[in-house]
């Protein structure tokens, strides 16, 4: 008698439906996980940014009001003892290592370099914008009597991160 051996497995079409149905189920767990990937560097990007924008703000809120507000005195630009405050909101012309009071950096825009002008390498992928302007009646002020500092930093091709600080003539 003739006994009939049975193959065990699976058949072609058995093969292609397994495929297509691992494919499509590794398709929209794909797609789920993308967006968690792609945005895994952004807390970094956040970091860096406030790093830079910290840093701008700690300098330049360091330096004068005024070009005319007298270091090292009590008086202030345009109190009738120290001479009158300028009106001009830029740079005096200086480099920018040189910079001595808010004013200097109004309509700066750079990649981050250090207070002393050397270039931040880790920080390439950055610019740095920075706007001055009076705002003192935003404080309840007159409105010369205080300047806001607006420091933008973008990350190139990403998300721009704005810092804003007031520097008063007191």
């Amino acid at each position: 008698m003739l006994r009939r051996q049975f193959a065990s497995g699976f058949t072609l079409v058995e093969l292609i439906i397994t495929i297509v149905i691992l494919a499509i189920a590794l398709s929209a767990i794909l797609v789920v996980l993308n967006p968690a990937v792609t945005n895994a560097s952004n807390p970094i990007a956040q970091i860096r940014a406030t790093e830079i924008g910290q840093a701008y703000l700690e300098e330049i809120l360091g330096k004068r009001f005024d070009e005319n507000s007298v270091n090292g005195s009590s008086a202030r630009c345009g109190d009738g003892v120290a001479p009158a405050c300028s009106t001009a909101l830029q740079s005096d012309g200086e480099a920018r290592a040189n910079f001595d009071d808010v004013d200097d950096y109004n309509g700066l825009s750079e990649s981050p370099v250090s207070a002393l002008g050397n270039s931040k390498i880790d920080y390439s992928s950055y610019t740095v914008s920075v706007t001055v302007s009076y705002d003192g009646t935003a404080l309840g002020l007159n409105n010369n009597d205080a300047k806001r500092i607006d420091v933008q930093v973008q990350k190139i091709n990403d998300s721009v991160f704005q810092f804003s600080a007031y520097k008063t003539n007191f």
